[in-house]
């Protein structure tokens, strides 16, 4: 039963990994998402 629960947990977060992955990119994006919203805010103030 514990290793079903492991198993479905491990396959939900690749799938969850892959969802983040195709939406945001490679992690050379993804690593520093406060980045651009910060230089965003620069640039408003």
């Amino acid at each position: 039963m514990r290793k079903r629960l492991v198993a479905w947990t491990i396959l939900t977060s690749a799938l969850l990994a892959v969802a983040v992955w195709t939406v945001l990119g490679p992690p050379e994006h993804a690593s520093g998402p406060h980045v651009p919203s910060r230089s965003l805010e620069a640039a408003v103030r």
